[in-house]
């Protein structure tokens, strides 16, 4: 269950990577406010898998998942975004594999709501993309 945790911290911690970068490249505005808020959700799930871990006796790692260097490394916001909602339902695939009965009340709590937090935010990001054939 660690590991899961540790996992997840990187990638989040990718998240907030990412996404503090393109919300400064961003012209102030919605779209700046929304990607705010995106970093600051995954802000948040970084400090509560902090806190998770360390309740369960271990120590967080301090890695920052590669995820962040490959959408930044994208020139498009476009393209960005696409490689964002993925990593978002990697995100939420990852959550789902955790078995329930690995899980105390308060991490099924924290999970569901990470989960669901990434679930708004892959539809909200797919409003900002153009339209698909």
């Amino acid at each position: 269950m660690i590991d899961r945790m540790q996992d997840l911290l990187e990638a989040e911690r990718a998240g907030v990577k990412c996404l503090q970068a393109m919300a400064d490249e961003a012209p102030p505005g919605e779209k700046k406010d929304f990607l705010t808020s995106l970093r600051n959700d995954e802000g948040r799930f970084c400090a509560g898998l902090y806190r998770l871990i360390e309740a369960r006796g271990a120590k967080p790692h301090n890695k920052v998942g590669a995820f962040a260097e490959k959408v930044l490394a994208l020139a498009g916001e476009t393209e960005r975004l696409v490689l964002l909602v993925k990593g978002q339902a990697w995100v939420v695939r990852k959550i789902d594999e955790i078995p329930q009965a690995e899980m105390n009340p308060g991490e099924k709590e924290f999970f569901a709501d990470m989960r669901e937090a990434h679930v708004v935010n892959i539809d909200a990001c797919r409003t900002y993309l153009p339209p698909g054939p």
